[in-house]
């Protein structure tokens, strides 16, 4: 614990005093929690005056105590004590002493006197990461006086902490309370003497990604202006807050066929600047719009889902300049769009390869098979009895493949990349040409992400056929012409059927990726891709003054992947407390 402790620069020594070290942990408090700024207010009146020892309990306007809310890791219960003046039952705390260290360390000496537990046997749940000693809540509560003490009516600030055991057998002593309680959580949450700290209790214990993000972020903060574009969706709106929490976001361009309009709502309602205008056929055709839109600002970071600045990113710096750190590519799509337009001395990063996507992208390629089955359930076909086939067999490809399998379906494959079809061949897919699996396929789906399909193509597929993509419809597909060529009729919300005489076939959601349409669940694997591209916009910030030495797409650090990992197992386990 002692460990924990020490590494906060916050943590009292005799050279800094008292009152500036709880002024200290006030200040980044109050930032968390600025909605306690009124009920606080005596304390920081207290705080501007330098002439006063903010922690004796001689000092009667009001001064600093410490407790602490211990809950069983197993049970889940709160340990509280039978209050000897009082008659309550409340949590571990008393006054500060003059050996205490800071208040997280009077919560540890008082909660081994009160109960015998050991600081050895606690586990402190920080509110943040960095300044651990910082509490979970400040209460400040009058004390009525005590005439049998001399003491007249003041001000308990009592600084708040929590604490996880895995003990259940304490020693209390009777010298300081009547006895204690092991209360179920249910009743603790339901004690109005507790409210203000229960929703505080569970978002510690609950895995929150905001701890995530926030352990991952360089300490660059509001320095770093961020421009991203993004999904919107219930699993990207914890990312794009971390985004505005923990940069100067200036703008999230959204992908147009992956907006849900409750999280946009959302967004809009925190503050975050949603830039509808800027499509990747404006970007694309006038740069200068954006260019111009950018130029207000400094230390720009540029956030990419499928190279949407690909094409304009030479005329995008020419015009910034050295405003522009670099540009973070998500997608293997974004990947190969950015070797073929490398502008020169500009950094851009890649995490489609990276090993920490992975996860995400086989839980991609599961999600893409599931909402097209219950398409064709729709419409009363089951794809256990379809024929099958996939056109790309990267990470997404082999995702929907093995979906397939799991329902006995044996995709036909196809694929450019040598090794990539000889993986598949040993997964046991049938691998085979696209003139053979356009023209025997039931249903095909598409995970290139570079235009797979044209006009051509189209004419080959089987009578009948349904087309999917994993990704936007103008990656995957090239459909200039098959208006010309084909009527449509929608014949669900979801598909659509284009006919002419002789031949017809299905386009599930116009062509864009179909695990939209059914939310389809990467879970918290999603973070792991997140947290990287928020890593990479710190070292883009850190590496801004280091010329490049050649003209390369560069990729996250094995070290840098290892510690999101770590972060994301820290942020998933949470010492497996769950409420």
């Amino acid at each position: 614990m002692n460990s924990i402790v020490l590494r906060d620069n916050l943590v009292y020594n005799s050279n800094m005093g008292k009152l500036v070290q709880i002024k200290e942990l006030y200040e980044k408090y109050i930032n968390t929690h600025a909605e306690d700024t009124n009920s606080l207010r005596l304390l920081a009146e207290q705080l501007e005056q330098n002439d006063q020892d903010i922690t004796s309990r001689k000092n009667f306007v009001g001064h600093v105590t410490a407790s602490a809310f211990v809950i069983n890791k197993f049970t889940r219960q709160v340990l509280l004590l039978q209050h000897k003046s009082l008659g309550k039952l409340l949590q571990p705390g008393g006054h500060i002493e003059k050996e205490d260290d800071s208040p997280l360390g009077a919560t540890l000496r008082e909660i081994e006197e009160e109960t015998g537990l050991k600081p050895d046997e606690l586990a402190l749940r920080p509110v943040l990461r960095n300044h651990p000693t910082v509490p979970l809540h400040i209460d400040s509560h009058y004390i009525p006086e005590n005439p049998r003490k001399s003491e007249p009516g003041h001000y308990h600030h009592d600084f708040r902490y929590l604490y996880i055991t895995e003990k259940s057998d304490i020693n209390v002593d009777l010298n300081e309370s009547n006895g204690f309680q092991w209360v179920d959580w249910e009743v603790f949450a339901d004690d109005p003497h507790f409210a203000v700290v229960v929703d505080r209790i569970e978002d510690l214990l609950e895995p929150n990604p905001r701890d995530f993000f926030r352990s991952i972020a360089d300490n660059q903060g509001k320095e770093i202006s961020v421009i991203a574009v993004s999904h919107i969706i219930p699993s990207s709106d914890s990312y794009i807050l971390s985004l505005q929490e923990n940069f100067n976001l200036i703008g999230i361009i959204p992908k147009p066929n992956s907006i849900n309009k409750r999280t946009e709502a959302l967004l809009i309602d925190k503050g975050v600047p949603i830039l509808s205008q800027f499509t990747r056929k404006n970007i694309t055709s006038n740069p200068d719009e954006l260019s111009d839109y950018l130029d207000k600002y400094d230390n720009i970071c540029m956030v990419d889902i499928g190279g949407y600045f690909s094409e304009s990113i030479t005329s995008i710096r020419k015009k910034l300049g050295k405003k522009l750190l670099g540009v973070v590519e998500d997608t293997e799509n974004g990947h190969q769009k950015y070797e073929k337009n490398m502008p020169d001395n500009l950094r851009v990063i890649s995490v489609a390869r990276s090993p920490l996507k992975s996860f995400e992208d086989q839980l991609v390629g599961n999600g893409v098979a599931h909402a097209a089955e219950t398409v064709l359930r729709d419409l009363n076909t089951l794809i256990t009895y379809k024929s099958c086939g996939i056109i790309g067999y990267g990470k997404i490809g082999r995702g929907i493949f093995q979906y397939l399998q799991q329902r006995g379906v044996q995709p036909h494959v196809c694929e450019i990349d040598s090794m990539r079809a000889i993986q598949a061949s040993c997964d046991g897919a049938k691998v085979t040409s696209m003139n053979h699996l356009l023209q025997n396929s039931d249903v095909v789906f598409c995970a290139t992400g570079s235009q797979a399909i044209d006009i051509l193509k189209l004419r080959d597929l089987k009578r009948g056929a349904f087309l999917a993509s994993v990704t936007s419809s103008d990656d995957e597909f090239d459909l200039r012409f098959i208006n010309g060529e084909y009527s449509k009729d929608k014949i669900t919300k979801d598909i659509t059927r284009y006919s002419k005489r002789g031949h017809h076939f299905h386009l599930i959601n116009d062509g864009n990726a179909v695990n939209f349409l059914y939310s389809a669940a990467v879970d918290k694997y999603i973070y792991l891709v997140q947290g990287e591209l928020v890593a990479s916009i710190g070292r883009l910030f850190k590496e801004r003054k280091e010329v490049l030495k050649n003209k390369t797409l560069l990729t996250s650090s094995q070290e840098s992947q290892s510690m999101i990992a770590d972060a994301w197992l820290d942020y998933v386990l949470k010492d497996g407390v769950v409420l």
